[in-house]
């Protein structure tokens, strides 16, 4: 390699650069230093065990229907209004609300999950 193509790649290599963009730089530089410094095994290994955990539930709930019927009832354009103006209920409405068909099933639904959390605690 010439001594006059060194020179010219040299040339090629210098940045003008405006103090903000050295601010900006300085700032990239030390972000990536603390990753680095922050990236361990032992911090690699626990985003792992938290992945895995999310990944198994993720996998459990895509294998049911429950994801389904919790999208279509969040859905629901009365949830929408209820969340706009929550209505009060009271010991006897509730009383009153398990006379509906549609909240006796939810009740169903929920007790279940609840017993197969039980279940699933115990074991």
């Amino acid at each position: 390699m010439t001594e006059e193509k060194m020179v010219k790649e040299k040339e090629a290599l210098v940045l003008e650069l405006e103090p903000s963009d050295l601010d900006t730089l300085a700032e990239i530089l030390s972000t990536i230093k603390f990753l680095r410094n922050f990236m361990n095994d032992q911090m690699l290994h626990d985003v792992s065990e938290i992945m895995s955990a999310l990944f198994k539930l993720t996998n459990a709930m895509a294998s049911t229907d429950l994801v389904d019927i919790m999208e279509r009832g969040l859905q629901d354009p009365e949830l929408d209004k209820a969340l706009l103006t929550p209505p009060k209920v009271g010991t006897w409405g509730l009383i009153r609300a398990m006379k509906d068909e549609e909240v006796r099933k939810g009740m169903g639904i929920m007790i279940e999950l609840l017993k197969a959390i039980g279940r699933a605690s115990t074991s």
